[in-house]
């Protein structure tokens, strides 16, 4: 008798995390345990150089990295993914895991703000929000609600009063990338990213800096997931927080965390 529907599904999921690590240290010394690690796929390039750095560290291990949607890499560690620590791009998620005696309590290490992109063929200049609302505004790619980026584009479409008057324009993504390749593919006019994302772009470009007082909170936090290899994580998250890590974050357009104590 075939697997019931969920079943398949969350059966499918796994493989295809088990499918999608990458060896991000090589450097490690041989016969020492392997650190799984799921990341936001905002984070791929400075995690990589993190990893090779923290691979360098008296008794480091391998590191293996999955990149995803932190909403999706939550639910699949939720199913039973092989994974030890789970950096999200969303402090949410991590508290609900917590909370969930998955994982431990959440630490910052990163943030990171909201920005515009557009197509290259779009050349209606955007001054505010209230031109996203504009004829000539046909797709705009943002993520699903539970995807963090999704959440806080959505979150800042309700300030202005445009987020029912814009969801029948949106055109939704996977994940961050994704939401930054529909437009450089020319499958959307507009899109709402992080600001770290949009310096990859190939030809799309920034057309709207969302002002501070508008941005809303964006936290990144790591959730050491319970397990025989919490000690591991642990020593990786507490790298993560050093001066070298941090650098790397920054390079790659990433804002130091907001204060413990902000909302």
């Amino acid at each position: 008798m075939s697997a019931p529907p969920a079943t398949r599904r969350r059966s499918t999921g796994l493989l295809r995390l088990a499918a999608s690590f990458v060896l991000a240290s090589a450097l490690a010394r041989p016969g020492l345990a392997e650190l799984r690690i799921g990341a936001a796929s905002s984070l791929r390039e400075p995690l990589g150089a993190i990893a090779l750095l923290f691979a360098q560290q008296p008794g480091a291990a391998p590191v293996a990295i999955a990149y995803g949607a932190s909403s999706s890499l939550a639910a699949q560690t939720r199913a039973g993914a092989p994974l030890d620590l789970i950096l999200c791009a969303d402090e949410r998620i991590a508290v609900e895991l917590a909370a969930e005696g998955i994982a431990e309590a959440p630490v910052r290490f990163a943030g990171n703000r909201l920005v515009i992109v557009a197509s290259r063929d779009l050349t209606l200049p955007i001054f505010s929000a209230q031109d996203l609302a504009r004829p000539e505004i046909r797709r705009i790619a943002i993520p699903e609600y539970a995807v963090p980026v999704g959440r806080y584009a959505r979150s800042w479409l309700r300030l202005h009063g445009l987020a029912e008057t814009l969801e029948a324009r949106i055109v939704r993504t996977e994940h961050a990338r994704a939401t930054l390749a529909v437009v450089d593919q020319g499958h959307a006019e507009l899109a709402i990213v992080y600001a770290s994302d949009a310096r990859l772009a190939r030809s799309a470009r920034i057309v709207f800096e969302i002002p501070a007082s508008e941005q809303p909170r964006i936290a990144y936090a790591a959730s050491v997931l319970r397990g025989p290899r919490a000690a591991l994580a642990h020593a990786f998250v507490s790298f993560l927080l050093e001066r070298d890590a941090q650098a790397e974050l920054a390079r790659a357009g990433l804002e130091p965390p907001p204060p413990a104590d902000s909302p």
